[in-house]
């Protein structure tokens, strides 16, 4: 099981596969278990896992985590296993980890794939689901939080139990630290400054987060970016419409390796 020392934390992460490195961020208390259906493209590209800080395998150190802190801890590791660019795939609040990469690093981003993707929590229900994980976590309450997250995501009962084995292992105020943060980061004001391609990923059930997709149009100006709406699903792309999810992921990070820009500048 590989480790790598990052800011004074023990990190876990794999890595498989050659090609194209693709970077997978995970939700808040989910660890690198989210991206189980990911696997498999390792046929094809080089797929890299890692447990951010107090998850999964990770050590939790000081028990609080930034995304700013995470983003940083992800360079490191592209230091460590000598990548000079990566395509960013964040999920949920893995999102903004993505974005604050691309931002402060484009000169090693491919570019970033985001699956119910925000830049700043803006609306009420998306606030209130950060509170519900803030409120879990100050209580302590990890299994409750692994059966929730587990059910929620997973269809099958290997996935569940994957799901809820990475939750029930991570460190409460940690993940409690993080809920805070991803509830107050905002990055919309370097969105003008983007340069990278962009896809878009949301599901046609996720009510919630569809109202995102405008503020990238209306402020990541310079960024070649799509959207694609996958059907029969709510936030949980990754997870529960991995068929769908894997072939997007796959195509963009194809037309990426060729050297050009999958699509135009929407503006």
């Amino acid at each position: 099981m590989p480790f790598f020392i990052s800011q004074g934390h023990k990190l876990h992460y794999e890595v498989k596969g050659e090609g194209l490195p693709i970077f997978f961020i995970h939700p808040p208390a989910m660890g690198s278990a989210a991206f189980y259906h990911q696997r498999r493209l390792a046929h094809d590209f080089k797929v890299v896992l890692m447990d951010a800080r107090g998850h999964g395998f990770s050590q939790a150190g000081r028990e609080t985590l930034t995304i700013s802190e995470w983003a940083e801890d992800l360079h490191n590791l592209a230091d460590v296993l000598g990548l000079d660019r990566v395509l960013l795939c964040g999920y949920s609040s893995g999102g903004s980890v993505a974005l604050e990469f691309a931002l402060r690093w484009p000169e090693r981003t491919a570019g970033a794939a985001l699956a119910g993707g925000f830049p700043e929590v803006r609306t009420t229900l998306l606030h209130r689901e950060f509170e519900i994980g803030m409120w879990i976590t100050e209580k302590g309450w990890m299994g409750l939080l692994a059966g929730m997250l587990s059910i929620g995501n997973a269809a099958q009962a290997e996935h569940r139990e994957r799901i809820a084995a990475a939750v029930k292992r991570s460190s409460a105020p940690l993940v409690h630290s993080l809920y805070e943060s991803g509830l107050h980061y905002s990055c919309t004001a370097g969105l003008p400054s983007l340069s990278r391609p962009l896809l878009l990923l949301y599901g046609s059930r996720d009510w919630y987060v569809h109202y995102y997709q405008y503020m990238f149009y209306k402020y990541a100006v310079q960024a070649p970016k799509d959207i694609v709406m996958v059907h029969g699903v709510g936030h949980q792309i990754p997870t529960l419409q991995p068929a769908s999810y894997n072939a997007a992921v796959a195509q963009f990070a194809r037309q990426l390796e060729q050297g050009g820009v999958p699509f135009k500048t929407l503006t």
